[in-house]
């Protein structure tokens, strides 16, 4: 099972738990940031720039070739993070040098060093990943003591990559790095006893790891609380708490909970009702490109609520959510070019985006769609589809598309009896007569 909403999170998390490596980042001070200065003849894997124009220490990269361990992870970490921030040819090269020196430094014991080439082979695209060798340095870090190690071992158990699903084991892993300050496990932990992966379902449980992941700032464990209040799940609903959560998250660049939160204070639900609130959060959303930002924005265009009235804005940013598969825009945007709101009346427009939003099991647009043939708006709607679409309408619930469905029904059936009885008719023998 995955979850999507925090997908990729453990490598922001990793990123995190390097921040504070003592010793090592002493040494990462060496590396000079300039543009003058040459490369160093004795680095062997490559020269010592990168893409970005950013240079190594001469002296870092001097002890890192004389076997320095503590350089040689330096070294390693300033060609991940270039490999980081650089594409194509430039990536795969920053990579190859981050890896070598990971090793070199791996191999004399230092478990940094070791989590470090563990996560990057784990973690590499195409040829470079290798789940077997990414798994032994990770146990071995594991064994030293190193959170993201165990951290990313529970992910792979937890999906199976390299060896069969083992939620059990999974769990283990994930204890060992909350165990020693990993947030991020803490997060999964919650997952973990909200679902009941390798363990028995314990909401309280579950309630308790979100609330110290969250405690420490892991927005994405604010944002999981926030929606289990928002949404009643195993817990009596309280708007309130959802909205502090929200919050929470929505300072720290949340942008799913920017959205959500921006649609609270356009209902005045869990707040005070207020239009302004609800445009500049629901438009920080938008802007990093959250699908459902982009719908609240278009709909505060749509209507005018906190804004100037703007059909054009309206359908700009409905299309933007709608081209990230947002199934109520695509479905608001059929709405539009049927009825023609700043736009000009295309049936065949209209026909492409309920297609799109009803594809995605959306009832509304399933009964926008089959509804196109009763109401004789489009050719390209057959009668045996439109009965398709408004009955699968009709199981999730909408009303209107059963009572439609009734109805439609009700005539292919009144026509069939009529083709039946005209059938009769035409092969019934003649009577004599006198």
């Amino acid at each position: 099972m995955g979850w999507p909403e925090d997908l990729g999170m453990w490598i922001w998390e990793a990123g995190r738990f390097r921040a504070n490596w003592g010793k090592t980042t002493r040494i990462v001070l060496f590396m000079i940031i300039a543009s003058g200065m040459s490369a160093c003849n004795e680095i062997e894997v490559a020269p010592g720039e990168t893409a970005l124009g950013i240079e190594l220490a001469p002296e870092l990269v001097e002890r890192a070739n004389s076997g320095d361990v503590e350089a040689q992870l330096a070294v390693g970490l300033f060609y991940r993070d270039a490999a980081d921030q650089s594409e194509g040819s430039d990536r795969a090269r920053d990579q190859a040098d981050a890896l070598q020196w990971f090793s070199r430094a791996a191999e004399q014991g230092n478990p940094i060093a070791q989590a470090e080439l563990g996560l990057m082979l784990v973690t590499a695209e195409d040829d470079v990943r290798n789940l077997t060798e990414g798994r032994r340095w990770l146990s071995r870090a594991g064994e030293a003591g190193q959170a993201p190690a165990l951290f990313m071992l529970g992910d792979l158990s937890h999906r199976g990559e390299g060896v069969p699903p083992n939620p059990v084991e999974a769990v283990s892993f994930w204890r060992g790095a909350a165990d020693l300050g990993h947030t991020g496990a803490l997060h999964r932990l919650a997952q973990a006893y909200e679902e009941g992966l390798g363990v028995d379902p314990d909401p309280e449980a579950a309630l308790g790891f979100y609330r110290e992941a969250s405690d420490r700032g892991y927005q994405v464990s604010q944002y999981r609380l926030a929606v289990i209040y928002d949404e009643g799940l195993q817990t009596p609903r309280d708007a309130r708490e959802a909205v502090k959560y929200y919050r929470l998250a929505s300072e720290q660049g949340y942008a799913p909970a920017q959205a959500q939160l921006g649609y609270l204070y356009a209902r005045g639900d869990g707040v005070i009702q207020s239009h302004d609130e609800a445009l500049r959060w629901s438009r920080t959303a938008a802007e990093q490109g959250d699908a459902d930002g982009c719908n609240n924005l278009a709909v505060l265009y749509l209507k005018g609520l906190g804004v100037e009235q703007s059909f054009e804005e309206a359908q700009r940013w409905y299309r933007l959510a709608a081209q990230r598969h947002h199934p109520g825009a695509q479905n608001m945007l059929g709405t539009i070019y049927l009825t023609g709101q700043g736009v000009t009346i295309d049936a065949k427009e209209a026909e492409h985006w309920w297609r799109m939003a009803a594809e995605q099991g959306y009832a509304p647009a399933q009964y926008n769609l089959g509804g196109m043939y009763s109401r004789k708006i489009s050719k390209n709607v057959a009668k045996e589809e439109a009965l398709d679409w408004l009955g699968r309408a009709a199981e999730q619930g909408h009303r209107s598309a059963a009572r439609e469905l009734a109805e439609l029904q009700a005539t292919v059936e009144a026509s069939a009896v009529g083709d039946s009885g005209a059938t009769a008719s035409a092969e019934q023998p003649a009577q004599a007569t006198l």
